[in-house]
């Protein structure tokens, strides 16, 4: 099995609310999570090696949206544990989610948030610099 598929895209319409929320996944599969802002503030290297030594058939999933200098301490744990990782990517849904810790089956946690912190709400701003930027760069009649 591939360790690194770059810019996994996917169809939102195929996807359910809670898959479209968390990179492409259920909640019910997680067993933690970061926000993109908890990645840029560098929080949550412990907790992520944590929940990836916990699963044993699983996978992370990063947020493309962020930069790579930010992802790689993650991606290294995932290389270091044999995980397989995915760099997410998708025009057609806005997350806050920066990575996913997830198993290959339901396990229904209370809690998947770092330190109990509370997810951003789907109506708050992205924080996210490409999201940001984008509607400069886009052509005209092309939908982004």
């Amino acid at each position: 099995m591939k360790r690194f598929m770059s810019a996994f895209k996917t169809s939102a319409a195929t996807l359910s609310d809670g898959a479209r929320e968390y990179l492409g996944t259920e909640r019910e599969r997680i067993e933690g999570a970061l926000t993109a802002k908890q990645i840029y503030k560098k929080q949550g290297r412990d907790e992520v090696e944590k929940w990836i030594s916990i699963i044993r058939e699983g996978e992370m999933r990063l947020n493309s949206d962020l930069d790579y200098t930010y992802l790689t301490p993650y991606i290294q744990l995932a290389i270091q544990y044999q995980i397989p990782y995915l760099i997410v990517e998708s025009d057609e849904f806005e997350t806050n989610i920066g990575l996913v810790i997830a198993h290959a089956y339901a396990v229904d946690k209370d809690s998947i948030w770092l330190k109990d912190e509370k997810k951003i709400g789907k109506n708050s701003p992205s924080i996210t610099l490409k999201r940001q930027i984008d509607p400069f760069f886009a052509v005209e009649g092309e939908h982004s």
